[in-house]
């Protein structure tokens, strides 16, 4: 009888795993593919196949489910969704407002971005319903084309304005925040992806704090805010700065927010560099003692011994 090889796919996604792993459980992840796919379509198979590689990815980056990074990433996961979510929706807002609106219906260029901005907050919203209900595979699925078609902005808005504003500073952090959010998504290790109240409790909070934060920043236009028009990339470093402060090891959960909201919380901190106002110094500096406070407490914990063991 000739021997079965396992597919294509298959074999490109084990590769993703240490050679030394792979060797030991090849057979285990062949089998577990097989009885995941039987039955399933080429689409099916295709994301099992990437969730093959993301778990080698995840054992070649220390991301595993053993491992402090991939156990906030977990917590992480939720709330990057929900971010993700409330900013594409508030984004697309801002099409329909008078006086800020620089897109036409009139243009192809601009239809193609107003498609693509209606889009992507379509697709975060589902992937949103999918993690409230613990369907982490769909979520996963959503969140890969929602980040290609938020990356796809770039060009397109600098297609519809060239050498527009757009196409220095705003263009880079445009494309590290859709990145960073897709990686801390795809990245969670899924077997840690259980749901709680408490997780619900902060894919709820994240979502509002996300709304909150950048409906201000909307309402900024017509309402002048305490602080002048950077208040609110004040606020988001401040909310960072908070939530680095409380991170720790053993506090995965304020750790898991603060990983979720970095890629929105550097996009919105840059610009206070350039001036650097007071404000915007003092929040800056709470950003550096939050992340330094962080940091001295991993490695107090990783440096503390073992207790000893029960004679």
């Amino acid at each position: 009888m000739r021997e079965q090889h396992p597919p294509r796919a298959l074999r490109w996604a084990l590769r993703c795993h240490p050679a030394a792993y792979r060797a030991r459980h090849e057979a285990e992840l062949t089998a577990i593919y097989a009885e995941a796919t039987q039955g399933a379509g080429p689409l099916g198979r295709l994301r099992e196949a990437l969730d093959v590689a993301g778990h080698g990815l995840r054992r070649r980056t220390g991301l595993g489910s053993d491992r402090t990074a991939g156990q906030v990433l977990a917590q992480a996961a939720p709330s990057a969704v929900a971010v993700a979510a409330g900013g594409s929706v508030v984004n697309m807002l801002w099409l329909f407002v008078p006086g800020v609106r620089t897109l036409s219906w009139s243009s192809f260029p601009d239809v193609v971005v107003l498609a693509d901005q209606v889009l992507v907050p379509l697709l975060w919203l589902v992937a949103l319903a999918a993690v409230w209900t613990g369907r982490w595979a769909a979520a996963g699925t959503l969140a890969v084309p929602a980040t290609v078609l938020r990356l796809a902005d770039v060009p397109l808005l600098l297609l519809a304005h060239p050498g527009g504003p757009f196409a220095q500073s705003a263009a880079v952090l445009s494309l590290v925040v859709p990145l960073l959010t897709g990686a801390v998504v795809l990245a969670a290790p899924r077997d840690l992806l259980g749901l709680s109240r408490s997780q619900h409790a902060a894919i709820a909070g994240a979502g509002a704090l996300a709304v909150l934060l950048w409906g201000a920043q909307l309402f900024g236009i017509y309402h002048a805010l305490p602080g002048g028009p950077r208040a609110v990339h004040t606020l988001w470093a401040g909310v960072l700065a908070v939530a680095l402060l409380f991170s720790g090891r053993d506090r995965r959960a304020p750790a898991g927010l603060a990983v979720a909201l970095l890629p929105t919380a550097v996009q919105m901190t840059v610009p206070l560099l350039f001036p650097l106002s007071p404000a915007g110094a003092g929040a800056l500096l709470a950003l550096l003692v939050g992340a330094a406070v962080a940091v001295l407490r991993a490695r107090r914990h990783r440096t503390r011994p073992a207790p000893p063991s029960a004679a």
